[in-house]
């Protein structure tokens, strides 16, 4: 029993992920084609739809990409060693009331 819940939950894994693949390639393709002709339509301009199709191609790239990015960021961010940081446990803040007759 405890096997064959297995196998569905890994089929249903692999069919999801290959159902993301497809909707978000087409999506993000369908998404910059539309951004494209909306900007060739609108202005006319050879360089701004130029334009439009790079930023779409790197918004793209961007979003296909994202697990990448959030890996290196995240290897980035994260301390490389057991010493505790420099910054300050406790912060102090002190509240000044503002003058008589400061409308700020």
């Amino acid at each position: 029993m405890t096997y064959v819940t297995l196998a569905v939950l890994d089929d249903l894994d692999a069919l999801t992920a290959k159902g993301t693949g497809i909707l978000a390639g087409t999506v993000m393709g369908f998404l910059c084609v539309l951004a494209v002709v909306r900007t060739w339509s609108k202005t006319n301009s050879v360089i701004a739809a130029g334009m439009a199709f790079i930023g779409a191609v790197a918004l793209w790239f961007a979003v296909m990409n994202a697990p990448v990015f959030r890996d290196s960021i995240g290897v980035d961010i994260a301390p490389t060693g057991a010493a505790k940081s420099a910054g300050a446990d406790r912060v102090v803040v002190q509240v000044v009331d503002p003058a008589p007759g400061d409308l700020r």
